[in-house]
């Protein structure tokens, strides 16, 4: 399964991370058994070093198997299920 990884620096707090995390939340309901969603907020000390391997520059953002997808800027839905049906491609 496709991997979405959602780097906030907390999705409680954080507006712009809120609005990212919900909007992948809404496609998981989509997508339901076809992906995993991880949430890694910075405000927690064991998340920070996914954050450094990964070279996260901005939160939020979004990565799909291990790719950058989405950095700062919310995408439409579109956007993020085009995102996601590719990376389920690439794992055929």
């Amino acid at each position: 399964k496709p991997l979405v990884e959602v780097f906030t620096l907390d999705s409680a707090t954080c507006a712009a991370c809120t609005y990212m995390m919900d909007a992948v939340n809404i496609a998981y309901g989509e997508f339901k058994n076809k992906i995993n969603v991880v949430e890694y907020k910075f405000t927690q000390k064991e998340n920070i070093a996914r954050v450094k391997k990964m070279g996260v520059k901005n939160l939020p953002s979004i990565y799909i198997n291990g790719n950058l997808k989405f950095s700062s800027l919310i995408p439409s839905k579109k956007e993020l299920y085009e995102a996601i049906e590719e990376g389920i491609k690439q794992l055929g």
